[in-house]
């Protein structure tokens, strides 16, 4: 009877370890995130267990296909855990551009899934305003099944963001509201305004702002 319960306790002991050790490595998914750990997302200090709002979120919309977290703007600005500062703020890197390595003020980070911590006013990061207007190229490229396109923009201006074949025909209208400036990331899921998936081959995306108008091209490999 001893040899079982030994068995049993050996197991759970190995498959929690393993559990922990395999989602650790999303701590350097997200920007700073080795101040607070494995707290940004879970209730508990030490990982594992319940999730926090922060971890709840990227549980439920920010993780891509292998498990990844996937952080961009649209992350950065929500506010998980409610108390008036976004995650990007919080993780001093407000933008939601971050390709790795470090970013901000580390010593001014809070945690985005704790509504007891959060920054002082004066240590929020300033977002640094765009001094002309850019499309940038889209990632990945190929893609299959989505794709990022980012933008810059020096003003407030109406934009409009949209999707054409190799024929010129519209395919899906990607943004078409005002906007203030900044730096924007927009996903394109290769699917048309009808939601169906489009098919492999060659797509441009167009942008216009005010005077501002350019298009860049992409291509989706299935």
């Amino acid at each position: 009877m001893k040899k079982y319960i030994y068995v049993i306790i050996i197991l759970f002991v190995s498959i929690t370890t393993s559990l922990l050790v395999s989602q650790s490595f999303r701590v350097g998914q997200i920007p700073n995130g080795g101040i607070n750990s494995c707290a940004n997302c879970h209730v508990s200090a030490f990982g594992g267990g319940p999730r926090n709002s922060f971890g709840q979120r990227i549980e439920q919309s920010f993780l891509n296909s292998q498990g990844n977290v996937v952080w961009n703007s649209q992350l950065a600005n929500l506010d998980s855990d409610g108390d008036g500062f976004s995650n990007g703020v919080e993780l001093q890197n407000p933008t939601g551009i971050w390709n790795g390595g470090p970013v901000g003020d580390p010593s001014k980070v809070t945690n985005p899934g704790d509504p007891n911590s959060k920054p002082n006013p004066t240590s929020v990061t300033e977002e640094i305003v765009p001094q002309q207007y850019r499309l940038l190229n889209n990632y990945p490229n190929p893609f299959n099944p989505s794709t990022t396109i980012t933008f810059e923009i020096p003003k407030s201006e109406f934009v409009s963001l949209q999707i054409f074949n190799i024929n010129g025909e519209l395919i899906k209208t990607i943004l078409q509201e005002s906007l203030n400036a900044g730096r924007y990331e927009k996903r394109w899921n290769g699917e048309d305004d009808f939601g169906n998936q489009v098919v492999s081959g060659v797509y441009f995306y167009r942008i216009k702002a005010g005077h501002f108008e350019k298009s860049s091209r992409m291509i989706l490999l299935k």
